[in-house]
């Protein structure tokens, strides 16, 4: 059990210690890759809202036309014939 807790522990240090090497961590605001970073997270930002206004334009799509009252011939498809037997 002990050496399974080391084992943790030692892993834990060096994964912290590979997460402070990057220049994103320090807060570097004039490098090159975190103005990129930048442009990549607003860029997937506008492709995650533009998919979820289509769906949102298509649900008002569909509740508008389910609105929508029956044309005549429609009408008659669905007249209940049961009152004629």
């Amino acid at each position: 059990m002990k050496t399974i807790a080391s084992l943790l522990l030692v892993s834990i240090l060096f994964a912290a210690q590979q997460a402070s090497a990057c220049p994103f961590c320090y807060g570097a605001k004039d490098g090159k890759s975190t103005e990129h970073m930048a442009v990549a997270i607003w860029f997937l930002f506008g492709a995650v809202m533009s998919v979820l206004g289509g769906i949102g334009a298509f649900s008002f799509h569909l509740w508008r036309h389910g609105r929508m009252p029956l044309e005549p011939h429609q009408e008659l498809t669905e007249e209940d014939l049961s009152k004629y037997e």
